[in-house]
């Protein structure tokens, strides 16, 4: 035969490669099936993955280390966990079991059995042990149901949480509260013990260091999604705690300020508000003010008229600081006249006057007889991002009575002077802020000494600049007015007198109007 030549080869030879192509295309698909149960099973088999931090606490030291997951459960390092608290003696390792000494117990852990022996004791764990890369791994439940026990220790864990105290240790705590204003947001945090505060910026985000000490927090995220702040969470995945503000957009100013002897945090976050020179006057509007409070006995505090918006959110804001209330008194006449119920009608009347003339919105940082900090009284000040700030005080100025001194803010050392450049996004450093606004808050002071001098006729001196503690921290112009004399010794009847407490009314209507160039 020639099938060599003859075409009729090449058509067998064809014939006999598409059937060796059928046949490897069957030996594939045969193992299709195995495959899918292979998926299968490798889709169900847990998967070993790296986790969190744990932070282990102690009283005078801190630990981390690093977890693993398996499946849904998380691992520690038992031998990492024991050497934390002593040294591990008499070690063996071997492929399905590990045995160990510490201190006197003698301990006994198999591959893949929650069951753990303590000398001739059996403790079962929530998940079975795991040897994973090599090292040997336990559940999280090892650092309360075994640890302690081998320890002679106090070990305290919150389920879901990634933080162990050790010894008998008593976290501090918080709550945490955020306020949403008219101009802005306040938040406000609560610490049951002192913390110290170190701030950064990272990220889009602010970073509230709380000290050394650790914090067990009630919940550890706190979602607002407002326009200012769109979520606060706890973090001490390193070992220091600390908040993370995380704001809704870019472009706001952040003040934060411990207070409190270090137990309470404010911060305020708010718009970068427009200049003095940019705040231009606002036609009239009427409005009605609120009643003013009888003039104050020397027995009864007044009740201040609680702030009100109107005329508008659109006119310029003046906040109103009536120094001292609540337990803190102030100075005492011999009368009987307190500070804090004069400083309280000196504002009320100011307010009346200002909201009178339908150009203002007044703030009031004390609405009423209650204890204010400098630090409160400066957060809603900077919140409503007024274009003046004057707060309201009396004392012993001297034989001449009544008297009048207006002072502007100086910080006590001039290596402070200078504020350095804020990182984005900004903090603002509230022990420097009123350092933006010297030179105006310097006019300020000088406008009202005069308009002071003019409509009260009484004593006075050029303003002074010191380092007046409510001013610190006021991101405005801002100025003291202090009259006098108050003393026991001293004759209080005129600064208690309504016609010279509605000249100094007056007197701040008139400056307040110069700040824009017009009239009061």
């Amino acid at each position: 035969m020639a099938l060599r030549v003859c075409p009729a080869t090449g058509t067998l030879r064809r014939v006999k490669s598409l059937v060796k192509h059928d046949n490897r295309k069957f030996r594939a698909f045969r193992w299709l099936p195995l495959a899918g149960v292979i998926g299968m099973a490798l889709l169900f088999v847990p998967r070993i993955g790296r986790s969190d931090s744990f932070v282990f606490y102690f009283p005078k030291s801190r630990s981390i280390l690093q977890t693993q997951t398996y499946g849904n459960a998380q691992y520690l390092p038992v031998l990492r966990i024991l050497n934390l608290f002593g040294t591990v003696g008499s070690l063996k390792s071997r492929k399905k079991s590990l045995e160990l000494r510490f201190n006197n117990t003698q301990i006994r852990l198999q591959q893949d059995n929650p069951t753990v022996r303590l000398n001739n004791a059996r403790v079962r764990l929530a998940q079975p042990v795991r040897s994973m890369d090599g090292e040997w791994m336990v559940p999280v439940d090892f650092v309360t149901t075994i640890l302690p026990t081998i320890t002679n220790q106090t070990v305290e864990y919150k389920q879901g949480e990634n933080r162990i105290f050790v010894g008998g240790m008593r976290p501090n705590s918080f709550k945490l509260q955020l306020s949403l204003l008219q101009d802005g947001a306040l938040l406000t945090v609560q610490f049951a013990d002192q913390v110290n505060l170190r701030t950064a910026a990272q990220n889009g985000k602010w970073i509230l260091y709380l000290g050394n000490n650790p914090v067990e927090p009630v919940e550890s995220n706190f979602d607002f999604h407002n326009p200012y702040v769109s979520q606060v969470k706890f973090d001490d995945h390193d070992g220091l705690p600390k908040l993370i503000v995380v704001p809704s957009a870019a472009g706001f100013d952040f003040y934060p300020k411990l207070g409190e002897g270090g137990k309470v945090l404010i911060a305020s976050i708010v718009k970068p508000g427009r200049t003095m020179a940019q705040q231009a006057p606002v036609p009239p509007q009427p409005a009605s003010p609120p009643p003013i409070p009888a003039t104050p006995s020397s027995a009864t505090a007044p009740q201040v008229a609680t702030p009100v918006t109107a005329p508008g959110p659109s006119l310029p804001t003046v906040v109103l600081d009536a120094g001292h209330g609540g337990t803190d008194l102030g100075a005492q006449g011999k009368d009987g006249l307190l500070e804090k119920n004069l400083t309280a009608r000196l504002a009320a009347l100011a307010q009346k006057a200002l909201e009178a003339t339908g150009k203002y919105r007044v703030v009031l940082t004390r609405p009423g007889d209650a204890n204010v900090g400098f630090d409160q009284r400066a957060a809603e000040a900077n919140l409503a991002r007024p274009i003046a700030f004057i707060s309201f005080h009396a004392g012993d100025l001297g034989p001449s009575t009544p008297r009048v001194m207006v002072y502007s803010y100086r910080p006590s050392s001039p290596l402070a002077m200078t504020p350095g450049p804020d990182p984005q996004p900004r903090f603002v450093n509230w022990d420097k802020v009123q350092l933006r606004f010297i030179n105006q808050s310097n006019r300020l002071a000088q406008d009202l000494q005069q308009d002071l001098q003019r409509t009260t006729k009484v004593a006075s001196s050029p303003p002074m600049q010191v380092p007046v503690r409510v001013l610190q921290s006021i991101a405005a112009p801002a100025v003291a007015i202090e009259v006098g004399s108050l003393s026991p010794d001293g004759n209080s009847a005129v600064l208690n007198n309504p016609p010279f407490q509605q000249e100094i009314s007056d007197a701040v209507v008139a400056a307040i109007a110069g700040l824009q160039g017009g009239q009061p």
